[in-house]
């Protein structure tokens, strides 16, 4: 190879070189000046306070769950519609339409005699209350002839002034009584206004009524 053709193919690739470069540097120019401006990054959102951030409109707070035949029973300070707690009156002191202070002369007259007549001691009763056994219906518990207490723990249909019986749900308890006074373990205890020794007692399992007393509660 002579001089003269080493010289062509050095000018050559030198111009080719030279065009590749200069090609890629003017388009670089060409994209800068006709690429579409790049918006500016958002800004992240203030940090709200902490009591706008727990606080939420009504509609989309979930609603407070409500028992279904559950060993739970919910807490008595749980809101509700029905009348307020420590109302009870007087005449809400029927049981299987017996009323607590009744004669239980009056009683056997309804219901006949007794299965059997039984004696405990409880201080509710200040020493011994006889207790007047109707198998399958009632016990009734009765001090110097009058019924101080009257329990049902059979499903047997018979209910309270407000319809409450044995198989009654919680639901239907707090929609008759309200919230109850008193709540201890599985008992929802309602107590009168005059006197809070005298009421009703609801005892509950999953969630469904399995026995009531009316008249003297034995809390201890």
């Amino acid at each position: 190879m002579n001089k003269k053709t080493v010289l062509i193919a050095f000018l050559a690739l030198a111009l080719g070189i030279g065009g590749t470069a200069a090609y890629f540097y003017f388009r670089s120019l060409y994209v800068a000046h006709t690429a579409p401006p790049v918006p500016p990054a958002a800004s992240a959102p203030a940090q709200q306070p902490a009591a706008a951030q727990q606080s939420a409109p009504a509609s989309q707070a979930a609603p407070a769950a409500q028992p279904q035949n559950s060993d739970v029973i919910p807490p008595a300070n749980a809101s509700n519609s029905a009348a307020a707690a420590g109302t009870l009156a007087d005449n809400q002191l029927v049981l299987a339409n017996i009323s607590y202070g009744a004669a239980i002369d009056a009683v056997r007259q309804s219901y006949g005699e007794p299965y059997e007549i039984d004696h405990e001691h409880e201080r509710q009763f200040n020493g011994s209350a006889t207790v007047y056994e109707y198998k399958d219906t009632f016990d009734l518990y009765v001090v110097n002839g009058i019924v101080q207490r009257i329990k049902v723990d059979d499903l047997n249909g018979l209910a309270t002034a407000q319809g409450i019986k044995v198989g009654s749900t919680v639901d239907a308890v707090v929609a008759a009584y309200g919230q109850p006074n008193l709540t201890m373990g599985d008992h929802y205890i309602y107590k009168t206004a005059a006197n809070p020794a005298v009421g009703l007692d609801f005892e509950f399992e999953h969630g469904f009524v399995e026995k009531i007393k009316c008249g003297v509660l034995d809390i201890h």
